[in-house]
């Protein structure tokens, strides 16, 4: 069971204003280009949270890589990770999301590079649709959540990290674990609250139920 990463500040939620974010649930973060032993785990406590949040009139916005000759990687990502237009092409089974995670009401969000605030709508969409918090969950916890969890509190969104909805592949000398432990241990320094799933989901039971 994960343990809580004390985290600096704490943000409520609210129905009307807060959006669940999952980042690049697909499976080649996972068994497939990019090993992410944990992965798993991290998706079907995305899957739990997303669920219920949808249950109580929620939001849930997916953000995804996924190549197109319309849409070409962006920036310098080509320079560490050549094969990443093809691996993640429209098509490929490395893009596909995990089953079961995605629902015909979510919102789907295309980004190019690591962070979602760099390389896709995704601030647009945020406030076009009047949220001003998130609460995030992805793969992988270090690079693309990071990037996009960075971006989205210097830009003054409000963002809560669902650490055990979130996992790394190894990175350098550091395990799979203690990379992401690391990046967790950061973002809730500064960036981000933090806390389990099953301490969401405990804080969702005061939430009235959209439209009731």
């Amino acid at each position: 069971m994960a343990r809580e990463v004390p985290s600096n500040v704490h943000y409520p939620f609210g129905i009307e204003t807060t959006a669940m974010l999952g980042v690049d649930f697909q499976v080649g973060f996972g068994d497939g280009f990019e090993p992410v032993p944990d992965a798993s785990a991290a998706v079907e406590n995305f899957r739990r949270a997303s669920a219920r949040w949808r249950e109580l009139g929620g939001t849930v916005i997916h953000v995804q890589t996924v190549y197109t000759p319309d849409r070409q990687p962006q920036g310098r990502i080509v320079d560490f990770v050549p094969n990443v237009a093809e691996a993640l092409a429209e098509g490929a089974r490395d893009a596909e999301p995990y089953a079961e995670l995605v629902d015909p009401a979510d919102e789907l969000v295309y980004k190019r590079t690591f962070s979602a605030v760099a390389s896709s709508d995704l601030m647009q969409r945020l406030e076009s649709l009047g949220f001003d918090s998130v609460v995030l969950g992805g793969l992988t916890t270090p690079i693309c959540v990071q990037t996009t969890a960075d971006a989205l509190s210097m830009s003054g969104f409000k963002v809560t990290l669902l650490h055990d909805a979130c996992a790394s592949q190894a990175i350098g000398e550091l395990s799979a674990q203690e990379a992401h432990l690391a990046a967790v241990q950061r973002m809730a320094y500064l960036f981000t609250a933090a806390c389990t799933t099953s301490g969401f989901l405990a804080s969702l039971d005061a939430l009235p139920v959209a439209g009731g």
